[in-house]
């Protein structure tokens, strides 16, 4: 539930947000008026993101299943790993280029869509990946093929359904972006969602020492 929850409010940052009518009107070349066109293309980007996410946390399984998680090492790296994405969530130091990779896909149309989704998983979002990654250090932690999948696969569900409204009415996040309490509710989650990782990598200390 965690994992679903995560998904869901980094779905709400602003840089997550304001990305998917972009890359919905660049994909397909729809406006405001094609809802039916525009819901589809949107469910098929979320439906790349979701592709790149499993296969993420199915990678990382696998990497902790091979590193072997009781080394006390492995968690200290982890609790490094999760203090750069502390940092990176807050805005102070920037890891994660912000760069929009999703915009160098030249396909369009539902395919379009689909490769954006799957670049757009990892690099359309630097307000949501640090809190990817510190999913994928949990996951890697655990060694657990099917945890990794069930994990990445909530929070996907959560990411997602937000980007499906989002991508298909451009109205509803100018409506939403521009509200001052939205400013101020974002700002207070980047917050929280820095000090949940920075917690979850002192806690790797912990177990690393």
């Amino acid at each position: 539930m965690l994992a679903l929850l995560a998904g869901v409010l980094t779905s709400f940052t602003p840089c997550s947000l304001s990305s998917i009518p972009l890359v919905i009107g660049y994909v397909g070349g729809v406006g405001q008026r094609d809802t039916k066109k525009a819901f589809l293309l949107s469910v098929t980007f979320v439906a790349g993101a979701a592709a790149t996410f499993t296969t993420l946390g199915v990678i990382a399984s696998l990497a902790g299943k091979l590193i072997g998680t009781s080394a006390s090492w492995w968690y200290i790296i982890l609790g490094i790993l999760m203090i750069l994405m502390a940092l990176q969530t807050w805005g102070i130091f920037e890891i994660i280029p912000s760069s929009y990779l999703i915009l160098k896909n030249t396909r369009k149309g539902f395919v379009g869509a689909f490769i954006a989704g799957i670049l757009g998983g990892i690099f359309s979002s630097p307000c949501s990946t640090p809190v990817l990654i510190a999913l994928l250090a949990i996951v890697a932690g655990k060694g657990s093929i099917l945890w990794g999948i069930l994990l990445l696969l909530l929070y996907s569900i959560g990411h997602g359904m937000l980007a499906i409204i989002a991508g298909t009415s451009i109205g509803f996040v100018q409506k939403l972006s521009s509200g001052e309490k939205y400013g101020k509710a974002s700002t207070i989650l980047k917050i929280a969602m820095g000090a949940l990782i920075l917690l979850i990598g002192f806690y790797m200390f912990y177990l690393g020492f």
